[in-house]
């Protein structure tokens, strides 16, 4: 069982959050900065008040830290949306090509920024995602994840039958996959 009370112990105003946990806990959040603790039932209020003055400096540090970035002006993100179109436009052209190689059917393909993976497949939609940052890369490095991601469709795993698929349908995927993941092994 949880029980939250307010207490200010010299400037500092936070909340106090009672719960079963093993030490007590300190954050400072965003947006405001608020200072939230939270402590084990069995910890008295003296023992809570010392650590909290324990690590004021840490916490006007917080503070000031979360103040300044919300007061600083928010940096605006770049027009995607003219790679994006591209991007797609070029899916569009290469997707016949080789689902009719593969003898596969995609239901569909999307491009989102992926901080990951460069492509995924869902098996059971046949849907096809490509990662935005392929629109940086070279034309044939967006080929060989969209035809990674085609084979998926043929073979679910990454094992011995998808890397023969590959070797088959596309036998310089080795070099390009090394160009897209430089510190990556290759099988």
């Amino acid at each position: 069982m949880h029980s939250t009370t307010q207490h200010k112990y010299f400037d500092i105003n936070f909340s106090l959050t009672r719960k079963r946990m093993k030490n007590i806990r300190l954050r400072v959040v965003a947006p405001k900065g608020e200072v939230k603790v939270s402590a084990p039932h069995r910890v008295q209020l003296s023992v809570v008040l010392d650590f909290v003055a324990e690590k004021q400096n840490w916490i006007r540090q917080h503070q000031a830290q979360i103040k300044d970035l919300m007061q600083a002006e928010p940096t605006p993100e770049p027009d995607l949306e003219p790679l994006r179109a591209a991007m797609k436009q070029r899916v569009s052209e290469l997707l016949p090509v080789w689902e009719q190689r593969l003898q596969v059917k995609a239901s569909g393909f999307g491009v989102r920024k992926m901080k990951t993976r460069w492509g995924s497949c869902n098996v059971r939609s046949k849907k096809i995602w490509l990662s935005l940052a392929l629109a940086a890369k070279e034309p044939d490095l967006l080929e060989y994840v969209l035809v990674h991601e085609l084979v998926h469709l043929l073979e679910t795993g990454h094992n011995a039958r998808f890397y023969g698929f590959m070797d088959e349908y596309m036998p310089d995927w080795r070099e390009k996959h090394k160009r897209l993941n430089p510190r990556s092994r290759v099988l």
